[in-house]
């Protein structure tokens, strides 16, 4: 059940067909509608539970409650027996379900209750309200159009743009977060006054009023050092994550996964056959050096599953205007041509699969999370004028050649890349956490947005958009890792994820992202996740029980697209040129052609940052082409 779609405080004739016709690739099985005064919505079906009834819109015994629905309630199983016993009567076998008759019994309560992804839309016939819910974690996509006493809602941007109210704009204060980040931090987008509903976030909106949204699940930082022991935590993820997998198998379809050659879905595949051991795994490569296809198919060998392989290739560059018009919002990384391939593929065979997505989050796999660790407990010990008239200079000196093997870069540090990191260290102590974990990933430092821009647009090169850290108190490393809960993992990780296995109508679950195991993770000490070089520690144990030995040690190698080996390619020389040509450039207004040019002929250094700051401009040119100018995908 993949596209829920919906208007409140107007009519529109036809709105609703046209918003369900845009969204046919995330249901492709059939659709559904409701209306009332004042209100309509409507829904597309993939078919996954309860295939013969689990259609919608469901109401509740009496239809005073009635909802449209984007998702899985993973633990509806258990949630329907307890709701049967408390008096309700259901009349199918669905999740669906499940939503009215919990929110009938226990109010907003009932998001605490649930175990899944879900983004829906519930309307109170006895109230005249609506109540629209998004998942913890974000998984499952809702945006929204709101003006006065209107609202237009839907899982995709492009079903809101079919409203003759909604102008085609873009929201150019979001420019300088997305050069910096790649991505616009919800709730904003890149379209003018279009939101998402954050992560963790319910909206209730009563007729006449403004909305009011509230967050409903935080993840609790643990203070002091009142641990239990390794074994007791070790025990505990090991429990829980089975139960994830147990849970995100639950389908009345077959159900296949993503295996690279990493220990997350290695973990995942292998938890997997623990209940059912004919699993379909599928790999992506890009025939270059960093290709881990010959580790996955090492991994599914020993776990015996049907293993296929599927490769990226520099002509697959075609396909990114059509990546783009699926993804909604440009994400600056060309990545998503490889995840959209790798969701054609398997969805030529499956309607699910699971995916290790995740676990890096609560368990500090990324290089940044150990850079940081590693700067904050030198930060303690290092005098700061040591540390300033010593220490970055004589790393300034340091060859590149000699950081590419300290770090786990991808591709080539560069000049401009060793400068950036000796800026991060120079600023360090003046800035908070989160200015800190922007500034060590961002492609674009302020001074570098400022000078690319227009002469227009350089006055709004600030760092006023990046988030407020909700928490100071908890071990550094949870700090760290919650906050890529409040803007990095939904808007840079699940939403390539969503998008491109939903333009195949394929659905895709994630066990790493049940909550009671990142509850458990934050509960745990942070030197159990990562500590020095070392990084997925209890993870890796985890591992060590289900893996062999070698699968269990990989180191994680970042997986990005190679485009230091594809740049030069006659296809993608040429999608540079019609992009981010001299007349384009001037047209959009936003940077100067001049430095533009400047940047792309950097490209022949092969250097990581340059790489990417070319096809972080590209990306954005294509999304302007395809949505603000309306050009075919």
């Amino acid at each position: 059940m993949c596209a829920i779609f919906g208007f409140s405080g107007f009519d529109e004739p036809g709105l609703l067909e046209r918003m369900a016709r845009i969204l046919v690739h995330r249901g492709p099985d059939g659709e559904g509608f409701f209306a009332a005064p004042g209100f309509s919505m409507g829904m597309r079906r993939l078919s996954i539970i309860d295939l013969e009834a689990g259609w919608q819109p469901i109401h509740n015994e009496d239809d005073s409650l009635v909802v449209c629905y984007n998702g899985e309630i993973y633990n509806y199983v258990e949630l329907a027996e307890e709701l049967k016993s408390k008096g309700h009567t259901f009349k199918t076998h669905s999740d669906t379900e499940v939503i009215v008759h919990a929110y009938e019994e226990w109010g907003e309560q009932c998001l605490e209750r649930f175990n899944g992804m879900f983004a829906f839309a519930l309307y109170d016939r006895r109230k005249d309200e609506v109540f629209l819910a998004r998942d913890r974690c974000g998984q499952k996509p809702l945006y929204y159009w709101q003006d006065g006493g209107r609202l237009i809602f839907a899982s995709e941007v492009k079903a809101i743009l079919e409203s003759q109210q909604v102008p085609r704009a873009c929201n150019t204060r979001a420019l300088d977060a997305y050069l910096g980040l790649r991505y616009v931090p919800e709730p904003a987008t890149m379209f003018k006054d279009i939101y998402t509903l954050p992560a963790a976030h319910c909206m209730r909106l009563k007729r006449g009023q403004a909305p009011e949204i509230r967050r409903y699940w935080d993840i609790q930082l643990t203070e002091g050092n009142d641990y239990q022991s390794d074994a007791f935590y070790l025990e505990q993820i090991e429990a829980k994550l089975m139960d994830a997998v147990r849970l995100t198998m639950r389908s009345d379809v077959p159900v296949a996964a993503y295996l690279s050659g990493g220990v997350d879905s290695s973990v995942i595949v292998a938890a997997m056959t623990k209940f059912n051991p004919s699993i379909n795994t599928f790999s992506i490569g890009f025939d270059s050096p960093i290709d881990e296809t010959k580790d996955a198919a090492e991994t599914a060998k020993f776990l015996g599953t049907n293993h296929q392989e599927v490769h990226c290739l520099p002509q697959d560059f075609d396909l990114l205007r059509k990546v783009i018009w699926h993804m909604d919002r440009p994400v600056g990384d060309a990545l998503i041509i490889a995840f959209y391939k790798l969701a054609e593929a398997a969805s030529s065979q499956f309607k699910v699969v699971l995916s290790g997505e995740g676990a890096d989050e609560v368990y500090a796999g990324y290089s940044f999370h150990k850079v940081m660790q590693l700067v904050e407990n030198y930060m303690h010990c290092m005098p700061g004028a040591l540390h300033q008239h010593g220490v970055v200079p004589m790393l300034n000196a340091v060859p590149v050649g000699l950081l590419n093997k300290m770090f786990e870069f991808p591709a080539y540090l560069g000049e401009r890349g060793k400068a950036r990191l000796v800026s991060f260290l120079r600023h360090y102590r003046g800035r908070n956490l989160f200015q800190n974990y922007t500034a060590l990933k961002t492609l674009w430092d302020i001074d570098e947005r400022r000078s690319i821009y227009s002469e227009e647009f350089a006055a709004q090169a600030n760092d006023d958009w990046i988030p407020q850290v909700r928490d100071e108190g908890g071990k550094f490393l949870d700090r760290l890792l919650k906050i890529q809960y409040d803007e990095w993992l939904q808007d840079w990780a699940i939403i390539r994820q969503d998008k491109n296995t939903m333009a195949h109508s394929l659905e895709i679950r994630l066990p790493f992202l049940d909550h009671t195991l990142i509850e458990e993770g934050f509960r745990m000490p942070p030197r159990i996740k990562a500590r020095f070089l070392k990084d997925k520690i209890i993870e890796r144990w985890l591992a060590a029980k289900l893996l062999p030995r070698e699968v269990v040690n990989r180191p994680k190698n970042p997986f990005f697209l190679p485009m230091e080996f594809f740049f030069e390619h006659p296809q993608i020389s040429a999608l540079i040129r019609e992009t981010l040509n001299r007349d384009q450039i001037l047209k959009r207004g936003y940077f100067n052609p001049d430095k533009v040019d400047a940047l792309v002929k950097k490209m022949e250094t092969r250097e990581f940052v340059y790489l990417k700051q070319v096809m972080s401009l590209v990306i954005l040119e294509l999304w302007h082409q395809v949505f603000i100018d309306k050009q075919a995908p």
